[in-house]
């Protein structure tokens, strides 16, 4: 079907979707993408309401994420640790700052483990979605960062200025201190610049390759010059700032940050990027001809570039609903781990441990893409060891682990999350029974098959799972906890 029906020219594209056309295979292709899921009730939800008003729901406000306590007794704990580093010899300051780097490692792995639980709640779903794709685009990582309260504040950074636009959002991304600190932006002075942010800005902020030269970023570099980063406030020292003239993208003058900035988004180019990445990240990992991206951009550029009009403008298009789109993206190990939850009304694992090390293995770790290009999209996904992760994840998602052998700090965690209304990582067997009772084993095996999948199935695979349920008749709970492990590890739900 997908080869017979051509894509829209891309004038046409991004023309608002007919929406004669809604179904309920559209609504579910929208919430999978928008978000992790798209359980009954939100697909209900979503076929009254039509593609328009569930976007614009989606992104209705921004709400902030609330500081994990760990984070917020670390940071409010940094004052007196620095004062007490001032009062100790170099080797006591050595093994201090060693302690104080494996404290930070898991404050950040509690912190992962806090904001998996605020993305899973489905209101949240498509804002911190596309916060993630914010951070692929702006990147800094754990590793380089060493500081947990910076790196939420960050994130913190990224998620307000979803409301702003995208001059806004890069010049809080260029005066951010984790930024700052990732790309040694302190480290570019005058008569000595460092071009690693004028560098980046170009390429992986704004404009992408081919669309700048080697003496726009020297110039640029120049610009920069004199930047530093106070208690937190970002300033510019007359002293220090290079303010000979400078010729950037053929425009003269003495230019500093906030003039790059204006200049860099006024080029042409910089209307196309944010939208070929966006592409990239929700519709195909291998995203679409350029001219796809500058026909977006214009559209974009005419809505004042505002971040949240990208997900509005690609969410409501013709293309979004194209057949050669659905069912066929490969899901990152965030959006496999979240998805599940979602579908299986579960809640993510309060401790760290087991989730953290999960999406290691999956290839995706919390905060630390590989490098300032961020994660690789689609097949990049998929390994044989990713997969073997994957399907353990899914497994384990069944096995319910008694409160006494979990170890003192997991069981407080636990604890923790029961009071706060989210202490229930794994499917429990009563929910197994229930679904035995009441439904036959052809009623069970639809059921998960239009629930999970993001496309039909052949009468062939329905039979095989109704015949895997039939096959152990003593143990039918089993049997039903089999087909629907079989369903979640397949290769078809690793796709939305």
């Amino acid at each position: 079907m997908s080869q017979t029906i051509p894509l829209p020219s891309p004038e046409r594209a991004w023309l608002a979707f007919d929406t004669r056309r809604w179904d309920e295979n559209c609504a579910k292709h929208l919430l999978r993408r928008l978000g992790f899921s798209a359980t009954p009730a939100s697909t209900a939800l979503a076929l009254r309401e039509g593609p328009e008003l569930t976007v614009r729901r989606a992104f209705a406000s921004v709400r902030p994420m609330p500081m994990p306590q760990k984070l917020e007794n670390l940071s409010e704990e940094s004052e007196g640790i620095r004062a007490k580093l001032k009062s100790l010899s170099a080797e006591e300051r050595k093994e201090f700052i060693k302690e104080l780097r494996r404290k930070n490692e898991a404050v950040v792995q509690d912190y992962a483990v806090s904001w998996l639980e605020f993305a899973r709640r489905p209101e949240l779903s498509a804002q911190e979605k596309f916060v993630l794709f914010l951070q692929d685009i702006f990147v800094v990582t754990a590793d380089k960062i060493k500081r947990s309260d910076m790196l939420f504040d960050y994130q913190a950074t990224l998620r307000k200025n979803i409301s702003s636009d995208y001059p806004t959002m890069l010049r809080a991304v260029m005066k951010h201190p984790a930024m700052f600190q990732f790309l040694d932006a302190d480290k570019n002075t005058k008569g000595q610049p460092n071009e690693n942010f004028a560098r980046e800005l170009f390429e992986l902020f704004s404009l992408g390759e081919g669309n700048y030269t080697e003496k726009d970023v020297k110039e640029a570099a120049r610009a920069l010059t004199g930047a530093s980063i106070r208690n937190g406030v970002y300033n510019v020292s007359e002293k220090q700032h290079d303010n000979q003239e400078k010729t950037i993208f053929g425009q003269k003058g003495n230019w500093g940050p906030d003039e790059l900035i204006d200049i860099t988004v006024a080029q042409p180019a910089a209307a196309a990027y944010a939208p070929q990445e966006l592409i990239k990240f929700y519709l195909a990992a291998e995203g679409l001809p350029r001219e796809y991206a500058v026909a977006f951009g214009k559209v974009w550029r005419a809505n004042g570039m505002r971040l949240s009009e990208l997900p509005r403008i690609l969410f409501n298009s013709e293309i979004f609903y194209h057949p050669k789109f659905r069912g066929n993206f490969i899901k990152s190990p965030i959006a496999y781990y979240l998805g599940l939850c979602q579908d299986l009304g579960i809640d993510v694992i309060p401790y760290p441990g087991p989730i953290v090390n999960a999406l290691r293995a999956m290839g995706q770790s919390f905060y630390n893409p590989p490098n300032v290009r961020g994660w690789l999209y689609g097949r990049n996904w998929i390994s044989s060891s990713s997969l073997a992760a994957r399907r353990a994840v899914a497994r384990n998602l069944f096995v319910v682990i008694p409160d006494e052998k979990l170890n003192a700090d997991d069981l407080k965690a636990l604890k923790e999350a029961r009071v706060a209304g989210h202490g229930n990582p794994a499917v429990t067997p009563d929910r197994l029974e229930f679904l035995a009772k009441n439904r036959t084993d052809a009623e069970i095996v639809v059921h998960f098959c239009n629930y999970f999948l993001p496309v039909p199935v052949s009468a062939e695979y329905r039979k095989v799972l109704e015949e895997h349920i039939q096959s152990d008749a003593k143990n039918r709970i089993r049997s039903i906890e089999e087909a629907v492990t079989g369903i979640l590890q397949s290769p078809l739900y690793q796709l939305s």
